[in-house]
């Protein structure tokens, strides 16, 4: 299982407009319903069931399809475990207090199908998730600074 952990700040010095709990928190929940806009490579996302907590979405991702159980604990972290699809495992977002302020924290842990645990060819791939996904959050805060700075959010 390949696992990493990293922070990334959400608000850090020359970025405008500034992001408040709250708003962040908001724009992670529109991410979760409609991540197309947000994620590099996603095709499409549908939610096909919901629950109290949270929904089950199916995505397309660079010609991958999976399903994802999204379980919310507001306003600190979203959950997504991979339901179906090749690959195994989980992604956690996580806001919480630094330093220097808010700090979004993704955490994964992935199994990939065919690939034995601990060799270079998981940490390969895993290094490719990993990059995409600090990607994609970069992206996300860029983009709910956009819409802030809008009104939209």
């Amino acid at each position: 299982m390949y696992a990493v952990s990293v922070s990334m700040e959400v608000n850090p010095a020359g970025v405008s407009p500034a992001l408040t709990w709250d708003k962040l928190w908001r724009g992670l929940e529109v991410k979760a319903e409609d991540p197309v806009p947000f994620v590099p490579g996603m095709e499409s996302c549908q939610v096909v069931h919901r629950m109290d907590d949270g929904f089950v979405r199916e995505v397309v991702v660079r010609g991958k399809t999976f399903r994802e159980a999204l379980t919310f604990t507001p306003p600190v972290q979203i959950r997504f475990d991979r339901a179906e699809g090749e690959d195994s495992g989980w992604i956690m977002n996580t806001l919480s207090n630094g330093p220097t302020g808010i700090l979004l924290t993704y955490t994964m842990a992935l199994n990939f199908l065919g690939v034995w645990p601990a060799t270079e060819e998981e940490k390969k791939m895993g290094d490719e998730v990993q990059a995409n996904y600090a990607e994609a959050l970069r992206q996300t805060l860029d983009l709910l600074r956009a819409r802030v700075a809008e009104g939209t959010l």
